[in-house]
C-alpha cells in the first residue's frame, strides 16, 4: 500500500512543481520583476498558512480519502487555469489562480500521504518508508523542471502547464485505483484530548524542536526555490539551463533520500537534522560567489544532498515525537509554519534582492543555518520518546 500512496502523491507533486516552476517564469518572461514574482509565488503558500492547523484537525477525523479527493481536484483545477487562460492574453490573473488553487491542494494532498505513509509503518520501517516517499518527491523534483523547461524553450509556457495537467489526472487516477483500501478514519484519533488546542503541542520540547528546524529547513528550501530562477534569469542562464539547476538540486535529494533507508540504520534523525543545517550552510555561502552554470551545479548538488535528507526525518521524529492522537494536528502546525515562510519569503526575497542584491541573501541564510546547527546540537532532551518507546 505504501507503493500506491507513494504514486499518487509524486503525481500530484509533479503538477505542484510545474506550476511552481513555469508561474515563475511565465512571469519573468512577460516582464515583471522579482519583486512581482515573489508575490505570485506567495500565493502557493498563503491559504495553506490560515488553512493547515485546522484542516489537520480535520484529517485526524475524517481519515485519508476525502482529503486526498478534494486536494486533487484543487491541483487539477489549478494547474489547467494558465493552460486555458495564458498570460500572454490575459496578464497575471490566471497565474494567481492557479498559485492560490494548486497551493491548497498540495497542502491537502501532502498532509495526508505524510500521515499515510506513519500509519501504514512501524518503529522498524518508519524512516525508510518517509525516505522512500521523499525519494519519490525529490524524483519529481528532478524530472519536472527539467522538462517544463525543455517544453517551455520548444513550445511555450502554456504547453507545459498542460504537462502538469496530464500529471493531476494520473495522480487523480491513482488514488481512485487505491481508495478502497485508504482508511476512512485514523485509529489513534479518538485517544486525542478534545480539551487541548493544536498550539499546545508547541508546549513540548520533543515537539516544538522537530518543528524549528523544519521551519529553518523550509526558508532553506523557499530561498532555493524562488532565488534559483531569479538569480539564473539574472545571469543570463536560459529556462533550460534553469530547469537543469533545479534539476541538479533534486537529483542529490533524491540521491541522499535514496540511500536514506540504509543510512538510518547507522545514523539517528537528530544527527542527520545537524548535518542538513551544516551542509546547507556551506553551500549556500558557496553560491553567489559563481556566475557560471557548471560551478553552479556542482554547489546545487551540495545544497541538495544537505536539504533532500531533512524531510523522512522530520516526519519521522513527528511521528514518533507526538502525543498519540495528534499526529495530524502536528503535520498541521508544520504546515502552517512551512507555508508561512513560502508566503512571507519569497516576497521578502523580492523586496531584499531589489534592495541589497542576491549576494547577502545567500551570505545570511548561510550564517543562520550554521547557527542553527549548533543549536539543534545542543537541544532540550528532556522529554524526547526513545524509539523503543515510540
Amino acid at each position: 500500500m505504501i507503493l500506491r500512496v507513494i504514486l499518487f502523491t509524486v503525481a500530484f507533486h509533479m503538477t505542484f512543481s510545474v506550476v511552481r516552476v513555469t508561474a515563475s517564469l511565465d512571469a519573468l518572461s512577460h516582464g515583471y520583476g522579482s519583486f512581482t514574482v515573489g508575490l505570485l509565488i506567495s500565493l502557493l503558500a498563503l491559504f495553506p498558512t490560515f488553512l493547515s492547523m485546522p484542516w489537520g484537525r480535520v484529517v485526524d477525523r475524517v481519515g485519508a480519502r476525502l482529503p486526498i479527493a478534494v486536494g486533487g481536484l484543487f491541483l487539477l483545477a489549478g494547474v489547467m487555469i494558465p493552460a486555458v487562460f495564458p498570460t500572454s492574453h490575459f496578464g497575471l490573473t490566471p497565474l494567481a489562480f492557479s498559485c492560490a488553487l494548486t497551493g491548497i491542494g498540495m497542502m491537502s494532498t501532502s498532509m495526508v500521504s505524510q500521515q499515510l505513509v506513519g500509519f501504514y509503518s512501524n518503529s522498524h520501517n518508519r524512516t525508510a518508508n518517509f525516505a522512500w516517499l521523499a525519494t519519490g518527491q525529490a524524483a519529481s523534483g528532478l524530472v519536472t523542471p527539467i522538462l517544463s523547461g525543455m517544453i517551455i524553450d520548444a513550445f511555450g509556457h502554456r504547453y507545459a502547464f498542460f504537462y502538469g495537467t496530464a500529471a493531476a489526472l494520473l495522480g487523480l487516477a491513482a488514488f481512485y485505483w487505491s481508495r478502497n483500501k485508504l482508511p476512512a478514519s485514523w485509529e489513534r484519533a479518538r485517544l486525542r484530548d478534545k480539551k487541548t488546542g493544536a498550539f499546545e503541542l508547541l508546549s513540548h520540547p520533543r515537539v516544538r524542536n522537530v518543528l524549528f528546524v523544519s521551519a529553518l529547513v523550509s526558508m532553506a528550501w523557499d530561498l532555493e526555490i524562488f532565488m534559483f530562477p531569479v538569480y539564473g534569469h539574472a545571469i543570463g542562464l536560459s529556462a533550460t539551463e534553469i530547469g537543469w539547476l533545479i534539476g541538479m538540486f533534486f537529483a542529490a535529494t533524491f540521491a541522499v533520500r535514496f540511500l536514506m533507508p540504509l543510512l538510518s540504520k547507522r545514523i539517528s534523525e537528530w544527527q542527520f537534522l545537524v548535518a542538513v543545517l551544516a551542509i546547507g550552510s556551506f553551500a549556500y555561502i558557496l553560491f553567489p560567489f559563481f556566475t557560471e552554470l557548471g560551478p553552479l551545479l556542482v554547489v546545487a548538488f551540495i545544497l541538495g544532498l544537505g536539504l533532500g535528507a531533512s524531510q523522512p526525518n522530520v516526519m519521522s521524529l513527528l511521528q514518533t515525537q507526538s502525543p498519540k492522537g495528534r499526529v495530524g494536528e502536528a503535520l498541521g502546525i508544520r504546515t502552517m509554519l512551512t507555508n508561512l515562510c513560502h508566503t512571507v519569503l519569497p516576497t521578502g526575497f523580492g523586496l531584499l534582492a531589489s534592495a541589497v542584491g542576491v549576494f547577502w541573501i545567500f551570505i545570511a541564510m548561510g550564517v543562520i543555518m550554521g547557527g542553527s546547527a549548533v543549536l539543534a546540537q545542543f537541544r532540550d532532551r528532556s522529554d524526547e520518546v526513545t524509539e523503543e518507546e515510540a
